[in-house]
């Protein structure tokens, strides 16, 4: 016997897979595969060192799966973002506080940043502003620009579900706390999402790789409303196939934080920026005090599967689960294998359609 652990968006997916399957009989029948088919995984990186925290929190919040939260940011004040269980991938976008039209845009930032953001660069604002508005200062998350925020349309298209958790429909509900509507939504920045080169060159989302305490720190340069999610996706190696929460805190920031963020802002800009200018019909952002959150797809409803093997196929288990990500979470490292072959089964089912 051997133990899978799924929520109940995951157990309807592995469903529809059996579905179509016509050499499968049930859910054992499809774990059973999956695990005679499974090889070793590659070693994972090393864990990065993790900085301790040293300045005083103004605010600070849990995220929990399936959530996000907006967070008023002072210029100056720092965000830090901290992995708690490790392995997730988070949603950020950001907001002027005085002004809803400038925006982060992602596309300005991959242009200018590259595809990975890291300490000493800054994120940009959309036109007609263009100005650097973060300055990420420090951490160990990997970042990505590439990769488009899950949404309905993803799991309608790719895996014919719906009504499941999905970054989309989190960040509406988390923006909405200050009066923001759904086309207010903007591209966001990927946060531990660690993307790299395929076999033809396209990006691929490989592994998370980011471990309990891994985080990221950004200086607001002007003031903005941060507004990260925990993404909703626990069907790609995004978040290594789960939902966990995550941690945010506002900080006041340090005399080395400012000089942190002046470095970073006169590197993007080494020969400047064009001259300010004012554009009337400016949409500041106020929270609603009568909002209380209502985030869809929730609660999420975890259960362990038990699942008939014979002691060949365990072993053939133990051989091949990933040590690196998952230790002695037997079940986790189920739940990877067997949802990594089921999405790839019904990519192959796809293509013969």
């Amino acid at each position: 016997m051997i133990t899978l652990r799924l929520n109940h968006q995951q157990n309807q997916f592995l469903r529809t897979v059996v579905e179509r399957d016509e050499h499968l009989g049930d859910l054992g029948d499809l774990v059973r595969a999956a695990l005679r088919e499974a090889t070793a995984p590659s070693p994972m990186p090393a864990a990065p060192s993790v900085v301790p925290e040293t300045r005083t929190a103004v605010e600070e919040h849990i995220l929990e799966p399936g959530t996000g939260k907006a967070f008023e940011v002072a210029a100056g004040r720092v965000v830090r973002i901290t992995q708690v269980e490790g392995h997730q991938c988070v949603d950020l976008n950001v907001f002027s506080l005085h002004d809803a039209r400038e925006r982060l845009h992602v596309g300005r930032t991959r242009g200018m940043q590259g595809l990975h953001p890291g300490p000493g660069d800054v994120l940009w604002s959309n036109a007609p502003w263009e100005r650097p508005i973060m300055a990420i200062i420090g951490g160990t998350a990997t970042t990505d620009t590439q990769f488009p925020f899950c949404s309905r349309l993803i799991y309608s298209a790719f895996f014919g579900l719906h009504d499941r958790t999905n970054c989309q429909e989190i960040q509406n509900e988390a923006q909405r706390e200050y009066g923001l509507d759904p086309w207010d939504l903007h591209e966001s920045l990927n946060l531990f999402m660690h993307t790299a080169p395929g076999p033809d060159g396209e990006p691929v989302i490989r592994r998370n790789v980011a471990r309990p305490g891994d985080h990221i720190e950004l200086v607001a340069l002007i003031d903005v409303l941060a507004v990260p999610n925990v993404c909703g996706d626990d069907l790609s190696n995004c978040s290594n196939f789960g939902l966990r929460p995550v941690r945010v805190t506002v900080e006041e920031g340090v005399p080395a934080d400012g000089e942190q963020a002046r470095t970073a802002y006169n590197r993007a800009v080494v020969l400047g920026l064009p001259p300010a200018r004012e554009f009337p019909g400016a949409r500041p952002l106020r929270r609603d005090p009568a909002y209380v959150a209502a985030f869809p797809h929730l609660p999420l409803r975890p259960a362990d599967v038990p699942i008939d093997a014979d002691e060949a196929l365990i072993r053939h288990f133990h051989q091949v689960k990933n040590l690196d990500l998952y230790g002695d979470d037997d079940a986790a490292a189920l739940r990877d294998i067997v949802l990594s072959w089921a999405i790839e089964r019904l990519g192959a089912f796809a293509g013969n359609d």
